[in-house]
């Protein structure tokens, strides 16, 4: 559950810097200081931070991104993830802020949806931000920290621009110039939590369908346990996890890997004829991680690097739908983000797809690709050790029997079959079957 510790101490911004956590010499963080004199961005190393932080302190609005980064701030270059955080504000208040207040709602918000303290409350002067630190994890987890991110927002009701792995936030031991308060900290404990716990704290599941989640589980390690008694070294496979920010992170990664694969990153970047549509899906992708007040400098930079040529006003231009969909989820999230299908990801961007590198891919491929790989993934199954042919059949029936159990249950209660599959770590032909033989047994006439 715990990581690594921090000092207690936070009230100076060298105090900040510690308690953000270590990152690579190899990565960079990104300060930003809008009062001072130009630059207002700078890059620093890990071993520099102290020391570039301790100069600023009683300097007006320094802010820092809490996560490092491969150069600069936006998605793609995210190197390593350090924390959860929020930002709680005071913008639509009226009167004097009380901070302490706001901490107190805050906090009784994380009692009752029975959350993990966090770290600190950083007093921003004009609100309070929420960090929950972590050990230091890769930027690979960006999907999955994402839905936790917004999932904090939608319990504290907090700003939801605060969803958003490029933020700047401010440094503690610093004046915010709006109202000439210091930026100061209250520090609830020092204990690093491990990426993985946290985020299974925070995801929703509902508690009763955790304890069922829970119960399949013991099952499965009971299986597993009897198999490997009767000598089947092998494991049954573990129920596959993902979410809609996880399938749109595949589809961007599979998009660079189209531009690099021409050599369109630099130079001269993407010819005409097909720069709006690899820009348009490419924002379209970065929509799905980027808040919209992020989302016109990430779109700004995809640009300078793929579509150079293009002004300013015609990059945007080829994103203006995007931007509109992404503005009107961040007021509510009603799905107007552009969603598409596999095949017709396919459709659009197939013919830049070279056959050397269509292995490579993952998200962006055609039906017969995927077909292929699924066959073969049946073909790797090792179904005795999943307890389809035990030689155990006792302990496989009775596996099954409890399976359809909780798959007819699942069933009554709303929930679909896409999902009653990833529960119980099956596929959906799987989860049908059973939910027919049901079907079939209460319709089947009385003799």
């Amino acid at each position: 559950m715990l990581a690594h510790q921090f000092a207690l101490d936070l009230r100076t911004p060298a105090d900040h810097a510690d308690f953000l956590g270590e990152a690579p010499a190899s990565s960079k963080r990104i300060v930003w200081t809008p009062q001072l004199d130009k630059p207002h961005w700078h890059k620093v190393s890990q071993e520099e931070l102290r020391d570039a932080l301790a100069a600023y302190v009683d300097q007006p609005d320094i802010y820092i991104t809490p996560h490092d980064f491969h150069g600069w701030r936006v998605v793609k270059n995210a190197a390593g993830l350090h924390s959860f955080y929020v930002d709680i504000d005071s913008h639509h208040t009226k009167g004097a802020v009380d901070a302490a207040k706001m901490a107190a709602t805050a906090i009784s918000r994380i009692e009752a949806a029975r959350l993990p303290e966090p770290n600190a409350i950083i007093y921003t002067g004009r609100g309070i931000h929420l960090y929950w630190l972590i050990a230091r994890t890769s930027a690979a987890a960006l999907p999955r920290w994402q839905a936790c991110q917004r999932e904090l927002v939608r319990i504290l009701e907090a700003d939801r621009q605060s969803a958003d792995v490029t933020r700047v936030l401010r440094v503690v031991g610093t004046i915010n110039s709006k109202n000439g308060r210091k930026v100061t900290a209250e520090t609830l404990h020092r204990d690093r939590y491990s990426f993985d716990w946290l985020a299974d704290q925070i995801l929703p599941i509902p508690r009763d369908e955790l304890r069922e989640l829970r119960q399949h589980r013991g099952q499965v390690r009971d299986l597993r346990a009897a198999l490997a008694e009767q000598g089947h070294a092998k494991s049954l496979p573990a129920a596959v996890h993902g979410s809609i920010y996880q399938r749109w992170y595949l589809v961007y990664q599979d998009l660079w890997k189209i531009v690099n694969h021409h050599k369109w990153s630099g130079g001269q970047g993407v010819p005409e004829g097909n720069r709006d549509r690899l820009l348009f899906h490419m924002a379209n992708a970065l929509s799905w991680f980027t808040v919209s007040d992020a989302l016109d400098n990430e779109i700004h930079s995809l640009a300078r690097k793929i579509v150079p040529s293009l002004s300013e006003n015609e990059a945007m231009g080829y994103c203006g739908s995007v931007l509109r969909r992404a503005r009107a989820d961040a007021v509510k999230d009603e799905g107007n983000r552009y969603k598409y299908k596999r095949s017709t990801l396919w459709e659009r961007l197939g013919d830049l797809v070279p056959t050397d590198l269509l292995p490579k891919l993952r998200a962006i491929i055609p039906d017969e690709v995927k077909s292929d790989r699924e066959k073969d993934r049946q073909k790797a199954r090792d179904r005795v050790a999943e307890g389809r042919y035990s030689v155990d059949r006792q302990t496989y029936l009775a596996v099954t029997s409890q399976r359809k159990a909780e798959a007819k249950k699942l069933a009554e209660q709303g929930v679909k079959s896409a999902e009653i599959a990833r529960r119980l770590g099956v596929d959906r032909a799987t989860v049908s079957r059973y939910l027919k033989a049901d079907i079939c047994c209460k319709s089947a006439p009385l003799v």
